[in-house]
Protein backbone atom coordinates (compact mmCIF):
# COMPACT_ATOMS: atom_id res chain seq x y z
CA UNK A 1 0.00 0.00 0.00
CA UNK A 2 2.77 2.44 0.94
CA UNK A 3 4.68 1.55 -2.23
CA UNK A 4 1.59 2.24 -4.36
CA UNK A 5 1.11 5.64 -2.72
CA UNK A 6 4.79 6.48 -3.19
CA UNK A 7 4.70 5.49 -6.87
CA UNK A 8 1.53 7.49 -7.42
CA UNK A 9 3.09 10.54 -5.76
CA UNK A 10 6.29 10.18 -7.77
CA UNK A 11 4.32 9.87 -11.02
CA UNK A 12 2.36 13.01 -10.18
CA UNK A 13 5.55 14.96 -9.36
CA UNK A 14 7.22 13.89 -12.59
CA UNK A 15 4.12 14.80 -14.61
CA UNK A 16 3.84 18.25 -13.04
CA UNK A 17 7.52 19.06 -13.46
CA UNK A 18 7.64 17.70 -17.00
CA UNK A 19 5.10 20.34 -18.02
CA UNK A 20 7.29 23.20 -16.84
CA UNK A 21 10.30 24.33 -18.82
CA UNK A 22 13.33 24.35 -16.52
CA UNK A 23 15.81 27.23 -16.76
CA UNK A 24 18.83 26.69 -18.98
CA UNK A 25 21.20 26.77 -16.00
CA UNK A 26 20.77 25.15 -12.60
CA UNK A 27 22.34 28.16 -10.92
CA UNK A 28 20.36 31.42 -10.82
CA UNK A 29 22.36 34.35 -12.22
CA UNK A 30 21.57 37.86 -13.43
CA UNK A 31 21.52 36.55 -17.01
CA UNK A 32 18.87 33.88 -16.40
CA UNK A 33 16.89 35.75 -13.75
CA UNK A 34 13.73 36.08 -15.86
CA UNK A 35 13.81 32.37 -16.73
CA UNK A 36 13.93 31.51 -13.03
CA UNK A 37 11.12 33.93 -12.17
CA UNK A 38 8.82 32.44 -14.80
CA UNK A 39 9.79 28.90 -13.71
CA UNK A 40 9.09 29.52 -10.01
CA UNK A 41 5.86 31.54 -10.35
CA UNK A 42 2.68 29.50 -10.02
CA UNK A 43 0.76 28.87 -13.23
CA UNK A 44 -2.90 28.24 -13.88
CA UNK A 45 -4.73 26.99 -10.82
CA UNK A 46 -1.60 26.34 -8.70
CA UNK A 47 -2.45 29.29 -6.48
CA UNK A 48 -6.22 28.79 -6.40
CA UNK A 49 -6.03 28.41 -2.61
CA UNK A 50 -5.57 32.19 -2.40
CA UNK A 51 -9.16 32.67 -3.56
CA UNK A 52 -10.59 30.70 -0.61
CA UNK A 53 -12.10 33.07 1.97
CA UNK A 54 -10.02 31.86 4.94
CA UNK A 55 -11.13 32.72 8.47
CA UNK A 56 -8.79 33.97 11.21
CA UNK A 57 -11.11 33.59 14.19
CA UNK A 58 -12.21 30.16 15.35
CA UNK A 59 -15.61 30.81 16.98
CA UNK A 60 -17.06 32.83 14.06
CA UNK A 61 -15.77 30.12 11.71
CA UNK A 62 -17.52 27.42 13.76
CA UNK A 63 -20.78 29.37 13.70
CA UNK A 64 -20.52 29.90 9.94
CA UNK A 65 -19.68 26.23 9.33
CA UNK A 66 -22.67 25.12 11.40
CA UNK A 67 -24.99 27.48 9.51
CA UNK A 68 -23.69 26.24 6.13
CA UNK A 69 -23.35 22.58 7.24
CA UNK A 70 -19.70 22.49 6.20
CA UNK A 71 -16.57 21.03 7.77
CA UNK A 72 -13.74 23.08 9.28
CA UNK A 73 -10.03 22.78 8.57
CA UNK A 74 -8.19 23.80 11.72
CA UNK A 75 -4.49 24.44 11.16
CA UNK A 76 -2.64 24.58 14.45
CA UNK A 77 1.10 24.77 14.89
CA UNK A 78 3.47 24.91 17.80
CA UNK A 79 7.06 25.92 17.16
CA UNK A 80 9.15 26.63 14.11
CA UNK A 81 7.73 25.34 10.79
CA UNK A 82 11.18 23.96 9.92
CA UNK A 83 11.24 21.85 13.07
CA UNK A 84 14.00 23.88 14.68
CA UNK A 85 12.44 24.06 18.13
Amino acid sequence: MKISAALLSLTWIITVHAQQQAPSSTTPTLDNFREWVSYIRPEGDEDAWREIPWRNNFIPAVEEAKALDRPILLWAMNGNPCGET
